[in-house]
């Protein structure tokens, strides 16, 4: 009788030589740190960016100098409230006073039916009322000019409807 020999029909493979399970789990882990890093990296960047060319911080400090003022002083405003909505203008202070504004008033304006947010420069000082604009989210052309030989502050900031356009509600 013949033998026969009795062989599977795959061959046995031998150890691999390439990488292990951990091998393979460490390589992963250090490529999802990798890219998470370089996300964050990424991120602070554009902030940076963002804060120092696109959108720069506002100083709330005057510019100019002569008899009654010095430079370096900061802008005092009164906030009025004209949109008929409650509390709205303390927001307004609020947003103002954290970024070193001098917000001296906060009343109701003479209309509670004002359309859109303005300022009134009351010392024609034009940067000092384009910095408030500028912190508000206004348009320059949203400044008007009413000079007040009697005014204690530099601006006033009338609050219209259209409050929810504002920096302060963003």
């Amino acid at each position: 009788m013949a033998k026969i020999p009795l062989s599977f029909p795959f061959k046995r493979r031998s150890k691999r030589k390439g990488r292990t399970r951990s091998q393979k789990i460490s390589s992963l882990f250090l490529w999802i740190t990798l890219l998470g890093a370089t996300s964050v990296v990424v991120l602070l960047g554009w902030q940076f960016i963002s804060r120092m060319w696109v959108k720069p911080p506002i100083s709330s400090t005057r510019e100019r100098s002569d008899m009654l003022v010095r430079a370096g002083e900061h802008i005092q405003l009164t906030v009025m409230n004209g949109s008929g909505v409650p509390n709205t203008a303390r927001t307004f202070t609020d947003f103002l006073r954290a970024r070193q504004f001098d917000v001296v008033e906060m009343t109701n304006y003479k209309e509670k039916n004002v359309e859109h947010t303005f300022i009134i420069d009351k010392v024609s000082d034009t940067i000092a009322a384009q910095k408030v604009a500028y912190a508000l989210g206004i348009s320059n052309s949203l400044i008007m000019h009413e000079p007040d030989s009697n005014a204690f502050v530099d601006a006033a900031v009338v609050i219209g409807k259209d409050y929810l356009h504002t920096s302060p509600m963003k």
